[in-house]
């Protein structure tokens, strides 16, 4: 699908993010704030995971993270995710300042029951 830039423009102009929640977050490489958003695009719960104040740091180091379920959580040996996150997490904490955002779209996009399929056929050899 080819967008214009009109239709894009417009689409923008409505799109809204609303910062609904945060919270304290321990984990081995520190203590994290994480943060809920909301948005009126897609509907998903996306994340903001964060140590330091960003807002008065210089230059931040940054990761966008696509939601992973079976690399993130499962720890599955077919990606790398998993240890992507891990590894973001250690440099933000090694910086002292960062900022992780954790898009909610499973499989960039595809979702968690058409990546199993595709699991399923890369088995069968495809």
């Amino acid at each position: 699908m080819i967008l214009s830039y009109q239709h894009v423009e417009r689409v923008m102009s409505k799109f809204s993010v609303t910062r609904k929640e945060s919270a304290r977050i321990p984990t081995a490489h520190g203590d994290f704030q994480l943060c809920y958003y909301s948005n009126n695009v897609d509907n998903k719960e996306h994340l903001a995971l964060y140590m330091g104040d960003p807002a008065s740091a210089g230059p931040v180091l940054v990761r966008l993270h696509s939601e992973c379920f079976t690399g993130d959580v499962l720890g599955s040996r077919r990606c790398d995710c998993g240890e992507q996150l891990d590894r973001s997490m250690a440099m933000v904490a090694e910086a002292g300042t960062g900022v992780i955002l954790y898009l909610r779209q499973e499989g960039r996009g595809i979702g968690l029951l058409e990546k199993l399929r595709a699991y399923n056929l890369q088995e069968k050899g495809f």
